[in-house]
């Protein structure tokens, strides 16, 4: 097994020999077999275990028999005692969930503040075909057949080459006793019900069904290699983004075959599953929102629109000295006597003296009218965005500039007639949005 483990490090080049690593163990077979191995093939090791106090006395005597361990292997031994039970009624999550927060939040502390190179974890094979099942009973799309990441940034997975049986016949082998998990052998979670129940079923029909699907996952790789390739090619072709609010032109959508596949793979980054009910709002539903935790999707005449969720009642001052401001984004300011009318509608040109500092820019809300340049009377804003064609998520986008309780500017769209510059103007005061770099 060290042959083998040794040359598929090389292979997907997971560590180099004179990297240092935190190997994470629990006192099973697998995080055992894990440390031995990279032990004997002359790595750097550190280990790490938690105790997650889920046990009773089944997870002190995991501490004892791992101190002895360090002890017995020379070896440095770190060691931290969770209350998993109260973070995961805290945060609201599952027990598993919790437990895997802890540990990688603690593992990566300890590699910074121990100069490490990687975290090294037991998964094999048989954890590779138990998580292939997991996820094609969940739905998980192409992507999550793929199984586990050999590399995960900073995480390695050097036995995923190995199976469950070779790593028992290795520690047999070494003469390495370790612990049982009791929890392991409950069927009440998902993967042990896959791993005691299902897997046995699938080896009646085909006895090497355990390295079947595993040469199924590195076939799927190489296609999903392929797939992912066409994707970010139309990705690159079709999605625009325009001060953050990217669009997707509706009828080039409807020129991709197949859309539900192209549009999930397009929308899944911004927190959106629901293709089927987003493609059928497409041609009938123009304003339809869709929202995910931390984007909003709205279907308009021509685009979807997908853009973060605003905060609401977001305002920024600026003063009279004020000369640029970098939030909400980049506008420059400046005072002049220069009288010429501003064509362009990134940059407004306001009399100076009619202004009350310090301005106010904000995002619009119901109510807000304004005198739009060129006209004597008041516009209700809605009203000026429904003329002016303004999507739902253009409006929601819409910054306003005001001076006192009076808008002067629609920034990037319209002054307000009343602080236009005239003959009479002495001092001209001049906003112009800036593209960030």
């Amino acid at each position: 097994m060290i042959n083998i483990v040794s040359k598929f490090i090389d292979e997907k080049s997971l560590c180099k020999s004179d990297n240092k690593l935190l190997v994470a163990i629990s006192g099973g077979a697998d995080s055992l077999a894990l440390f031995l191995c990279l032990k004997e093939l002359g790595y750097d090791i550190e280990l790490a275990h938690c105790n997650f106090n889920l046990r009773g006395e089944e997870s002190d005597n995991d501490e004892e028999f791992l101190k002895k361990l360090a002890d017995k292997f020379g070896v440095r031994f770190h060691l931290k005692s969770f209350d998993t039970q109260k973070y995961a009624d805290e945060n609201k999550v599952s027990i598993q969930m919790a437990a895997r927060d802890l540990r990688y939040k603690w593992f990566n502390e300890l590699l910074v503040e121990n100069n490490l190179n990687y975290i090294a974890v037991g998964h094999h094979k048989n954890d590779d075909v138990e998580t292939f099942f997991i996820n094609l009973t969940r739905g998980s799309g192409l992507k999550g057949l793929l199984g586990i990441k050999t590399k995960n940034n900073n995480i390695i997975r050097p036995l995923l080459c190995v199976s469950r049986l070779e790593i028992d016949a290795y520690l047999s082998a070494v003469k390495q006793s370790f612990r049982e998990d009791s929890s392991n052998k409950s069927v009440k979670y998902l993967r042990n019900k896959i791993r005691y129940e299902l897997i046995p079923l699938l080896t009646e029909m085909n006895p090497n069904i355990q390295e079947t699907i595993s040469n199924e996952i590195e076939i799927l790789e190489g296609v999903f290699q392929v797939f992912e390739e066409q994707i970010e090619s139309k990705r690159k072709e079709i999605l625009q983004n325009e001060n953050e609010i990217f669009k997707l032109k509706i009828t080039d959508l409807q020129k991709l075959n197949p859309l539900n596949i192209y549009l999930y793979e397009f929308l899944n980054p911004y927190g959106f599953s629901e293709v089927n009910q987003i493609i059928k709002a497409l041609n009938t539903q123009s304003g339809k929102q869709f929202f995910s935790k931390t984007y909003q999707l709205n279907i308009d005449r021509e685009y979807i629109l997908i853009s973060k969720i605003s905060k609401e009642n977001v305002s920024y001052e600026i003063l009279e000295n004020q000369h640029k401001i970098s939030t909400p984004f980049t506008m420059e300011l400046s005072k002049s006597t220069d009288r010429k009318v501003a064509k362009d509608r990134v940059k407004a040109k306001l009399d100076f003296d009619k202004l009350k500092f310090p301005l106010v820019l904000r995002k619009w809300k119901k109510g807000d009218k304004f005198m739009p340049l060129g006209m004597q009377t008041f516009k209700k804003l809605s009203d000026f965005f429904i003329d002016k064609k303004y999507s739902l998520i253009a409006k929601q986008q819409q910054w306003i500039l005001c001076s006192a309780d009076d808008i002067i500017w629609i920034v990037g769209d319209r002054i307000d007639d009343r602080f236009k510059i005239t003959t009479q103007t002495k001092n001209v005061y001049i906003a112009e949005i800036l593209k960030d770099k």
